[in-house]
């Protein structure tokens, strides 16, 4: 998809070491890696890549307490709705248009999913 470049963002959300270290080694030159929430053990890096590849590297919760208890109150719920979970889903063509949306006006959003079929 990228030609072999890599893509020009990763955005880490499982919380491995390994997914924490795939992000680095993956992202292009000059790329940007964003790691939502963190990994429950240490994770090692091949320092030489941030520097070689010229990355941005951030850390993002972007959720307050009561985010955390409405996610909770759908995750419990018996049926998941996914309309309630999703502000937008777009196919992958559509994704930076809708990342510049949120980037706008991010309390419009609770998450956007890229549809990847």
């Amino acid at each position: 998809m990228t030609g072999g470049r890599g893509p020009d963002a990763v955005i880490e959300a499982i919380g491995t070491p390994a997914t924490f270290d795939a992000a680095v080694e993956e992202v292009a030159f000059t790329g940007r890696v964003v790691y939502i929430g963190y990994a429950e053990e240490r994770v090692s890096y091949e320092t030489r890549l941030f520097v070689q590849k010229e990355l941005e590297v951030l850390g993002s919760r972007n959720a307050l307490p009561e985010d955390f208890h409405a996610v909770n109150r759908i995750l419990e719920a018996p049926n998941f709705p996914v309309d309630q979970a999703a502000s937008l889903v777009v196919p992958l063509e559509e994704a930076g248009q809708a990342l510049r949306s949120w980037s706008e006006n991010t309390s419009h959003f609770k998450k956007i999913q890229v549809r990847l079929d």
